[in-house]
């Protein structure tokens, strides 16, 4: 066990623990390395509102609790938390704002993915392939999206007539780049009620056809 000596709370009489690399994070959940550029990818899921990917810089604040995604975030006691425009007061200055963002009408869990350094699909070059889990809790709607050089959200369409139809659990990435979507249709890691194992790995190996997703700036409440 050992902590680098670049980590950034190292330093001598700094209270914090030298084992943290970034934070203010809420539920980083799958990250990734780029195999090229060495930069830190991760997908952050949000509590209720807002979805984010998140380029992971050493000592950087993320923002949690006090931000989701771009917006402030208001806990609401012992309501329900939600996003708004509103400045609460007592924000930490320096807070990093996500690469991309989307709100629960899309999806309720962010899948962080991998930037594609493969050699079959053109288009996905140097490309940030992630996706959801699911639309909601009941069905299995897993959606497949990557971003454009501008950070904007696009979806992986299949051919008319062809879904997905799995709950997305996470990426993979061969030797050659090439990448893997794992799924299933229970949403857990079990059988299903028949005691079928439904689990799925897929790799990507088309062109999609695309469509932008919405934009969040009205999401606040």
């Amino acid at each position: 066990y050992g902590i680098p000596a670049n980590n950034p709370f190292t330093a001598a009489g700094d209270p914090r623990l030298d084992e943290i690399f970034a934070y203010g994070l809420r539920n980083p959940f799958r990250f990734s390395f780029d195999k090229l550029s060495g930069k830190l990818y991760a997908g952050d899921v949000g509590q209720n509102d807002i979805e984010e990917v998140d380029v992971i810089t050493s000592g950087g604040n993320y923002g949690w609790k006090y931000k989701e995604g771009t917006f402030f975030f208001d806990d609401n006691g012992a309501g329900n938390g939600f996003v708004t425009d509103i400045d609460p007061g007592g924000v930490p200055t320096g807070l990093i704002d996500p690469l991309a963002q989307y709100d629960h009408d899309e999806g309720i869990s962010v899948i962080g993915g991998f930037v594609y350094r493969g050699t079959q699909l053109d288009f996905l070059k140097g490309v940030y392939v992630f996706g959801d889990w699911s639309l909601n809790f009941t069905e299995p709607p897993g959606r497949l999206f990557y971003l454009t050089p501008t950070n904007a959200i696009r979806e992986f369409r299949l051919p008319a007539g062809q879904k997905f139809g799995l709950f997305l659990h996470g990426f993979g990435q061969d030797a050659n780049g090439e990448l893997y979507v794992m799924g299933n249709t229970t949403g857990n890691p079990f059988a299903d009620a028949n005691g079928k194992n439904t689990g799925q790995v897929l790799r990507i190996t088309a062109v999609p056809q695309v469509l932008y997703l919405p934009l969040v700036a009205n999401r606040p409440k």
